[in-house]
């Protein structure tokens, strides 16, 4: 199941983007630019770095408090409109340069300029430097918003195109056990009902503890169909629950395994299932015996093994890996994925 995550609008709104790191460190370096900026227009050479650092010391002075104060106003983000985040972003910069260049002219920091020209134009640059800052993360944000939704139309293709071939196998499963064991029939329309559930959560997020679950679930329904030629080891460390993991990612994995190793063979197949975990990441290894008769079936496994590493990429923006490789007669797949309770922890980095 889903965890809670904030919503779309209130992810890519304007005070949400600036009070995250790339935000702050972006408003820092622009500060920079524009304190080198006044350096190089109102000093001499001679003094060049004396004015530098005064006017570096001020201009992150009035930036970092202004998003102190900025981020005070993140946790009411949702009552805001864009256009009211953004009025609040430059009035919240002008008003911190007019206190702090006022309380500067007070004190005659700068004797060599008039205090009150020096307060308006200081105000006056901080106004046109906010309202281009704000215009610049406005037009980051609706990349953003765009790029996700082509990110979400993508995965929900990927996930269209493993769904009818798992619905197929499955509801071949129950048509044979209506005929053989009514009470096994049920149960396996059953299990189908928690598979059909996780099929339709699209593009979805879910936990490496769900996915077990529906692994398990997937393959108690094929171990009616196989029976004793259907051999599972499973070994899982007791606390995956908090692991975000894409929806129906583990499944297909299995699926293949027992296409591959067990519906190729006449003798069967040991499939071994193991999940290591450590305090950077998670790896979850399915490895099978495989036949000559399989080599046939293997272009599928390609297919669907491809499908999953573009839902990876687009999820974990290349932090996560999945591999396959073959040593003698036992084929295995590794998938290693880093451990985070919420894909918006991928997207922030």
């Amino acid at each position: 199941m889903e965890p809670a995550s904030q919503p779309h609008s209130n992810r890519y709104s304007l005070l949400t983007t600036l009070c995250q790191t790339r935000g702050v460190l972006s408003a820092l370096v622009v500060g920079e630019a524009l304190a080198l900026i006044i350096s190089f227009s109102v000093s001499a050479l001679e003094n060049f770095w004396v004015v530098l650092g005064q006017v570096s010391l001020l201009v992150q002075f009035i930036v970092s408090l202004s998003f102190a104060l900025l981020y005070a106003l993140n946790g009411i983000r949702a009552q805001l409109s864009d256009n009211i985040q953004a009025g609040a972003v430059i009035g919240t910069l002008v008003l911190v340069t007019f206190m702090t260049t006022l309380y500067i002219s007070y004190l005659a920091l700068f004797a060599e300029q008039a205090p009150v020209w020096f307060v308006i134009k200081s105000c006056a640059i901080s106004a046109l430097v906010a309202a281009l800052f704000v215009q610049f993360m406005a037009i980051y944000n609706e990349h953003a918003k765009a790029h996700s939704a082509y990110a979400s139309a993508q995965l929900d293709a990927l996930q269209a195109r493993i769904r009818p071939h798992f619905l197929f196998n499955t509801l071949n499963t129950i048509a044979e056990l209506a005929h053989q064991d009514a009470h096994a029939a049920e149960d396996s329309a059953l299990a189908l009902a928690s598979l059909s559930r996780a099929a339709m959560n699209v593009g979805k997020q879910s936990t490496l503890n769900d996915e077990l679950q529906l692994a398990q679930r997937y393959i108690a329904l094929e171990q009616w169909r196989f029976g004793t030629r259907l051999a599972v080891q499973w070994s899982i460390p007791d606390m995956v629950h908090n692991i975000a993991m894409p929806c129906l990612t583990l499944q297909p994995l299995l699926e293949n395994a027992v296409l591959h190793g067990v519906e190729a063979s006449a003798t069967g197949s040991l499939i071994e299932v193991e999940v290591y975990l450590s305090e950077q990441s998670a790896t979850v290894i399915v490895s099978n015996s495989v036949s000559a008769n399989s080599e046939s079936k293997r272009s599928h496994n390609g297919i669907a093994l491809a499908n999953i590493r573009k839902r990876l990429a687009i999820l974990y923006h290349g932090r996560a890996r999945l591999s396959q490789h073959r040593f003698d007669n036992r084929y295995r797949v590794k998938l290693v994925i880093p451990r985070m309770e919420s894909f918006n922890e991928s997207i922030n980095r």
